[in-house]
């Protein structure tokens, strides 16, 4: 694999193919933190931890576009339908790794770098959620949700769709 890192001035691509071989970063932000809060305060509020982020949550426009980026730090997850094991479009779920992080209990690598959708390296450095937010903006949790989530540890693998999407399989 060439891929690179850093862009020179022009896109790299395959000689081969043409196809883009740029690692992207992508760093946990506050911007990305704010968004989780939101979303785990819709899974406090549904009592169910499958949240429709259209329909269900109030983003803003930069907040919807850079959700997905949660998934690669392993904060949320797509959700499969549990009978038919099929996507649910537009779902998402918290996961026990985004469940810790939000309560300051865990650090998580300050950016992760994917190609073609695929984790490849970590950033050494490590930020809590208390490193990102200021002590006034940290939320404070009363109540907790008291369905089941996902564990991204217990996961035994995760699968991409044709459109390169990551989906969790117990």
């Amino acid at each position: 694999m060439c891929a690179t890192r850093k862009k020179d001035g022009k896109d790299s691509k395959c000689p081969h193919c043409g196809a883009n071989m740029y690692i992207h970063g992508h760093r946990i932000s506050k911007g990305l933190v704010n968004s989780l809060i939101k979303f785990k305060q819709a899974v406090i509020k549904n009592q169910k931890n499958s949240v429709h982020l259209q329909t269900e949550l109030s983003l803003t426009k930069n907040q919807y576009n850079n959700f997905q980026k949660l998934r690669y730090h392993g904060l949320v997850a797509k959700c499969n339908d549990p009978e038919t094991k099929e996507r649910m479009g537009g779902y998402w779920l918290l996961t026990k790794r985004g469940n810790d992080f939000i309560k300051n209990n865990i650090d998580l690598p300050h950016t992760v770098y994917t190609f073609r959708n695929k984790i490849v390296d970590r950033h050494p450095e490590r930020l809590r959620m208390s490193d990102i937010l200021k002590d006034t903006d940290m939320p404070i949790w009363d109540t907790d949700f008291i369905c089941d989530y996902a564990d991204i540890h217990d996961i035994e693998e995760i699968k991409f769709d044709v459109n390169g999407q990551g989906l969790l399989f117990s």
